[in-house]
């Protein structure tokens, strides 16, 4: 017999045997995880396609561009801001547990039965716990923040089984934030706080109009912020990462980061505090005389500016409006519509200066004389002109008309005479004195950067329709011809430029770089409206409107020498025709005169007549004031002397 192979010898070959397999599986194991890890962290270019569950995008934020006002002051920025929103879902089926714990249990009710046999036991409880589970959230939330607690009730009941995101505030203080924080305490019970930002509008609600509002979406919606939305809006980056099925970042793949941009900064023509002070003034005038509503407009006609822009309404109780509602503007102010733009009126005597102006240009009073008596005087007849083809007589306005002789045709200006403006349009062509309404700009847009197709190009009658007795007569003296604010101080600004009217603006020009010099193009885009010599002399007849004229007693300003017009127009009635008793009340004036740097032009619609109506009177003190705190503001030197710099003069001299 042979002998049993030695024990040792196979314990040993079972040993090496159990150490290879060990090694061979551990060795195969880190192979596959090897492997696993590497298609999870770095898949290869095959498979990087099909691995949409392991990356993910994040959006990175950029703020819209910022609108500035002429002096560098803020009109709209956005601003971080949270929001505070619920998943309804999550809330009703588990959230409310979360909050019951420190709470009474919720009252038990008797269910109606009649209700149970309509719609269910079942469904009739679920409403039930519904309504009180929305009810308790509510009253929790408004002991936290400022919230209305019936709003987040409704809005909890009325929201769909399926609805995940319900916004309960847009908009939260940082005291809100915390508050909300500190309450909820890691709890999850369905609410969350979201970071974004918000648009934040500052000044007067007359500005809103003028910047406008952005809408929900990001975009403009009107005004500024619609006009100039390409350019404002940011462009918001993304980062592409790797990320396991729970959302962790495993790595961000290089170049997988885009960089957005933020949006373009803005300055506006607008001056704030110019702004602030237009509607303070306007706003108690409308007061005073108890008008129906008022536009203000302020302008630099050395480049064309606009330095504010007012457009107020006033509703009256009792009383029967016949100025057109803006119902949009007391819901929102940036959705109101700016009648500066949009909304044209009837100047009456205002106008004058221009149609007289243009009638001096073609000769009349000298190659085209008009009647004399035998000393020289201009022969007008002061009394009511019967026009042939005219259904009524010229006559000229206020109790008192002037009756004294005419020694020249400023006079004609500076007394506002009707039957003056007859004699000098008489000369004319229907031709030549319609092309002095379009050589001022009349019956065009102003393209001053805002309101675009909307903005009214006023209205002038065409030629084929124009007559001497029904048109050249009435537009003589401001009828049968409507304006905007911008139209009439973009044409008075020729009278402060020697002829040449400015285009308008409200955006001023930016610079690419701080290295690019600026070339102000205002004075290339001047437009020629009269000869110099003839802008001078109708400027000199405005001076003394002040002085000696209409704007004497109410609009002449004791430290600034002005030159301007008033008007008073009959108030159109909405079915057609005008009132007899209602009216227009404008003046527009500008100073210092040698060197002028503001022009200022006031509206007012349909104040009371027990009160006051004349130009002059009603919107003459709101032009005075503003001309004088507007020159103030800006540094410029008074070139009247007032009485007290007198006394204090002659006392320094030892005079009495």
């Amino acid at each position: 017999m042979k002998p049993d192979p030695d024990p040792c010898l196979a314990a040993r070959r079972i040993k090496w045997l159990s150490r290879l397999t060990i090694t061979g599986i551990l060795l195969v194991l880190i192979v596959v995880v090897g492997r696993v890890a590497q298609l999870k962290i770095a898949p290869s270019a095959q498979l990087a396609g099909t691995q949409g569950a392991r990356s993910a995008s994040s959006p990175q934020p950029r703020f819209r561009g910022t609108v500035y006002d002429r002096k560098g002051r803020t009109l709209s920025i956005d601003k971080p801001a949270w929001l505070l929103a619920v998943d309804p879902n999550f809330y009703f089926e588990h959230g409310h547990e979360r909050i019951n714990d420190q709470d009474v249990a919720l009252p038990i009710v008797r269910l109606d039965e009649t209700l149970c046999r309509l719609v269910g036991p079942m469904a009739l409880m679920q409403q039930h716990l519904k309504i009180e589970r929305a009810a308790h959230l509510s009253r929790r939330l408004a002991d936290q923040i400022e919230i209305e607690s019936d709003d987040i009730e409704k809005a909890l009941i009325e929201s769909p089984a399926s609805k995940r995101y319900l916004v309960l505030k847009k908009l939260l203080e940082d005291w809100e934030v915390d508050r909300v924080r500190n309450w909820i305490d890691g709890r999850n019970i369905g609410l969350r706080l979201d970071r974004r930002t918000t648009r934040v509008n500052y000044g007067p609600d007359s500005l809103a109009m003028i910047v406008g509002k952005v809408r929900n979406n990001g975009r403009g919606g009107s005004g500024i912020e619609q006009l100039l939305d390409g350019d404002l809006m940011a462009r918001d980056g993304m980062l592409l990462s790797r990320r396991t099925a729970g959302g962790t970042v495993i790595s961000v793949p290089q170049g997988s980061y885009e960089e957005g941009t933020h949006g373009e900064d803005f300055q506006l023509t607008i001056d704030l505090h110019i702004q602030e002070m237009a509607e303070a003034r306007l706003e108690k005038q409308l007061e005073e005389f108890n008008a129906g509503g008022g536009r203000c407009l302020v302008i630099d006609p050395r480049n064309g500016d606009i330095l504010a822009m007012v457009d107020l309404l006033r509703r009256r109780p009792d009383w029967e409006e016949a100025i057109l509602d803006d119902p949009m503007r007391r819901i929102e102010p940036s959705l109101g519509r700016n009648r500066n733009l949009v909304d044209a009126f009837e100047p009456g005597s205002t106008f004058k200066p221009f149609v007289w102006s243009g009638a001096v240009q073609a000769g009349v009073g000298s190659t085209r004389p008009v009647p004399t008596d035998a000393r020289g005087r201009i022969k007008v007849n002061l009394g009511p002109v019967p026009i042939s083809g005219r259904r009524n007589t010229v006559k000229d306005a206020g109790i008192n008309p002037y009756h004294g002789p005419l020694e020249d045709i400023e006079t004609i200006l500076v007394r506002s005479l009707n039957t003056g403006m007859v004699e000098m349009v008489r000369p004319l062509s229907d031709d030549e004195t319609r092309d002095i309404l379009v050589r001022f700009g009349f019956g065009t847009r102003t393209n001053c950067g805002l309101g675009g197709t909307a903005e009214h190009a006023g209205q002038i009658t065409s030629l084929d329709r124009w007559s001497f007795a029904n048109t050249s007569v009435s537009v003589s003296f401001g009828h049968e011809v409507s304006v905007t604010t911008l139209q009439m101080t973009r044409a008075f600004s020729a009278f402060c430029n020697r002829g040449l009217m400015p285009q308008l603006r409200l955006v001023k020009p930016s610079l690419e770089s701080d290295e690019t010099p600026l070339l102000d193009s205002a004075p290339l885009l001047m437009k020629r409206a009269l000869p110099g010599a003839i802008a001078d002399r109708t400027k000199r007849a405005l001076g003394k409107v002040v002085t000696e004229g209409t704007l004497r007693r109410h609009a002449k300003s004791e430290r600034y020498t002005m030159f301007g017009k008033s008007g008073t127009a009959d108030l159109p009635r909405p079915g057609g025709g005008y009132f007899k008793d209602r009216h227009t009340s404008n003046v527009i004036a500008a100073a210092p005169y040698d060197e002028p740097r503001v022009i200022v032009i006031c509206v007012i619609d349909d104040p009371d007549k027990s009160i006051g109506h004349y130009g002059g009177t009603v919107a003459g003190p709101v032009v005075k004031d503003l001309v004088d705190g507007i020159l103030e503001y800006e540094g410029v030197s008074p070139d009247l002397e007032t009485e007290e710099a007198s006394d204090s003069s002659r006392l320094a001299s030892g005079t009495q």
